[in-house]
This record gives C-alpha cells, sequence and structure tokens, in this order.
C-alpha cells in the first residue's frame, strides 16, 4: 500500500524550483506501425537483449536469435532447463547464456546441444558476464565461472540463509555484490578475496540492480532509497529518496531513471544525486493525463526515454527535460519490456509469446 502521507511530503519538498512537466495532449495522436513479426515457440518471455544487432530471446521453451531484418529468427532451440528462462539471456562473441532458478547454461548460436550446464545448489540468481568470465549467485554463494568451459574458477560465501538474487556488477578488476545480508562486498574479480566490505543492514537490508556510472555505484535499497556509493570504499555520495518503494532503476549517460508508485518518474544526476527532472504520472485522481502503473523497466535511445504501462501505452519522453513527446496506445497486449532496435525500430513482446517491432508514427 502506498503511504500516501509520505507521498505528499515528498511532492512537497520537490516542488521547490522543479516543474512538473506532462504534455499528453499534444502526443496523444501517435501510433506504432507493425513492421515484423517473429514466432518464438514460447508463451512467457523474458526482457531480450540486442547483441550486435540481432536480438537473443529466451523463455519458457526456447532460446533464440533473430535479425530483424529478416522474417524468420536465424537460430531456435529448445533450452531443457528445468522451468522457464527467468533472466534477459547474456551473449558476448561466440556464447549465449540463459537460465532458469534451477540451472544456468551456456551455448554457441546455431547448436542445440548446450556447452555447459550447471545445476543449482539452492536458487540460480541474475548473472553478470564480463568478458570470458560469468559472475552469479547460488544461494548465498557468489560463484566465478569461465563462460567458454563453465568451469568454477572461484566462490565466495556471504552470510548464509540469504540468497544472492539481483546480478553483481564489475568494475575494473573489481566485483561488487549487495546480497540479503545487508552488506555490500568488493570483490577481486580475479580470485574472489574481500577488498573492503560495508555493513549496512539497518537501511539498506539488501542492494539491487547494481549499476556503475564513472565513479559511483548506484544501487536500490530494499524499500524506497536510491544510493551513490562510491567504488573505491563504499562510502555514500548521496542518497535519493523516492517516497516508496521504487520499481526500477536504469542507468545511462550520467543518469539513474526510476519511476516510484507515489506518481513520479525521476532522472537523477548520478554524480551529485541531483533530481534533473521528474515528470508525473499518476495524480490519483483519475484524471486524463495520468499514465496507468509502470509494467516494465525503463530503457534509454536517441535522447528518448521509454517507460511501458500496464495500460499497454508506451510513453515517450526527451531525456534531457522529462517532456512527454509522446504516448502510443500499443496494438495488442504485451508483456513487460520495450528494446529499442537500430534505425529508431521498438521491439516488444505479445501475450502469445511472439516478437513484433514497429515504428512510431504521428497519425
Amino acid at each position: 500500500m502506498i503511504d500516501q502521507s509520505r507521498r505528499r511530503l515528498l511532492g512537497g519538498a520537490l516542488a521547490l524550483g522543479l516543474a512538473t512537466l506532462t504534455s499528453a495532449v499534444a502526443s496523444s495522436g501517435s501510433r506504432l506501425q507493425v513492421t515484423g513479426r517473429w514466432v518464438t515457440g514460447n508463451r512467457r518471455l523474458a526482457p531480450p537483449t540486442l547483441l550486435d544487432g540481432q536480438v537473443l530471446y529466451a523463455g519458457d521453451t526456447t532460446l533464440g536469435l533473430l535479425d530483424p531484418s529478416r522474417t524468420q529468427p536465424l537460430w531456435s532451440t529448445p533450452h531443457a532447463l528445468p522451468g522457464a528462462a527467468v533472466f534477459r539471456p547474456r551473449g558476448i562473441a561466440d556464447r549465449v547464456i540463459a537460465g532458469s532458478l534451477r540451472q544456468l547454461a551456456a551455448w554457441r548460436p546455431g547448436h542445440d546441444k548446450a556447452l555447459w550446464r550447471h545445476v543449482a545448489k539452492e536458487q540460480i540468481g541474475t548473472p553478470c558476464l564480463a568478458g570470458d568470465s560469468l559472475y552469479v549467485g547460488d544461494g548465498h554463494e557468489l560463484l566465478a565461472f569461465a563462460a567458454n568451459s563453465g568451469t568454477i574458477r572461484w566462490r565466495f560465501a556471504a552470510v548464509a540463509d540469504t540468497r544472492i538474487s539481483y546480478a553483481p556488477v564489475v568494475a575494473g578488476e573489481t566485483i561488487f555484490a549487495g546480497p540479503g545480508d545487508g552488506r555490500l562486498y568488493a570483490l577481486a574479480a580475479s580470485d574472489g578475496q574481500t577488498r573492503w566490505m560495508v555493513e549496512r543492514m539497518a537501511e539498506w537490508q539488501y542492494l539491487r540492480q547494481l549499476q556503475v556510472s564513472g565513479e559511483v555505484l548506484v544501487a536500490g535499497g530494499y524499500k524506497e532509497k536510491l544510493y551513490g556509493l562510491d567504488l573505491a570504499d563504499g562510502r555514500q555520495r548521496w542518497t535519493f529518496s523516492a517516497g516508496n518503494f521504487i520499481n526500477s532503476q536504469h542507468v545511462a549517460d550520467g543518469v539513474a531513471y526510476l519511476w516510484s508508485p507515489t506518481g513520479w518518474l525521476y532522472a537523477i544526476d548520478t554524480a551529485s544525486g541531483a533530481v534533473r527532472w521528474r515528470h508525473r504520472t499518476t495524480d490519483y485522481r483519475g484524471g486524463s493525463a495520468s499514465w496507468a502503473s509502470v509494467m516494465a523497466e525503463l530503457v534509454t535511445a536517441d535522447g528518448k526515454l521509454y517507460a511501458l504501462d500496464l495500460a499497454n501505452v508506451l510513453h515517450v519522453l526527451a531525456v534531457d527535460s522529462g517532456e512527454e513527446i509522446a504516448r502510443v496506445p500499443l496494438p495488442e497486449a504485451v508483456q513487460p519490456f520495450v528494446l529499442p532496435l537500430p534505425g529508431g525500430e521498438l521491439l516488444f513482446g505479445s501475450r502469445d509469446g511472439a516478437l513484433f517491432a514497429g515504428h512510431l508514427f504521428s497519425a
């Protein structure tokens, strides 16, 4: 339940010096022209990944690769995972990584047989693929794999009875992880040895969606705070309170974008923590300018921020000002992701498990 008193307090504080930017009327005539559609063999899809101009996808049944300029997928194979693929598939060079909660596996695109599989001791988390190394949580342990062979190079044990569910992140020769034991760990990427550790269980419990922006580690806390932490020692450079639970944060070009259920979308400078702009999405009075709740992770491309809401409406904002420049009702109900493609197209997943691409245009 949203804390209404906190929402009012936050709104009053941030109103000083900040303009509320909405332009729904000007954008009401935009439409999506579908330019391609691909059957994937899945009903449910994890968010896809753009890999060298091609789309890597995974779902409850298959894993595949498609070229947006071609009518048929380049490669599709049953992944034989025990359960649906639950995270965005990862890929570099000739390696593709996908996994369910119970198993992690690697393939060479174009081949049906997996190169290797790792069966979870407890539960697979979201992995980080960096060069030829793959870092992923299995229960309270962080494992470092050789991505080509599946060999485990090292293990790091956090506090027992916790789970490293969110992806760690690599900066230089250091890997950062924030499992649910209230600590932020900085580990040597080469051998997993602890370089430093910060414990703040009372404040953040665990850190999620770690992302590096310059010399700052941007991290979401368990409840309503976004943190800017120093990469050198974990000290807090800044903190931002969203007033309620943060849906997710997207970091690009020195800015962290997030949506809060209090009804605002924010752009926050990752160096200072200052709010660059905010855009109202929900006024709780049912006005015509209100959005439905945001359903997919925010994403940016070519100076635009894309936000997909639960009413299957795509909102397009200018990244420099937060002005809503397009509001696009989608032609069908979609799954919770949107992926910008080269050339300005956007990729969506239909509720029946197909992928479809389209261009935005003014009707």
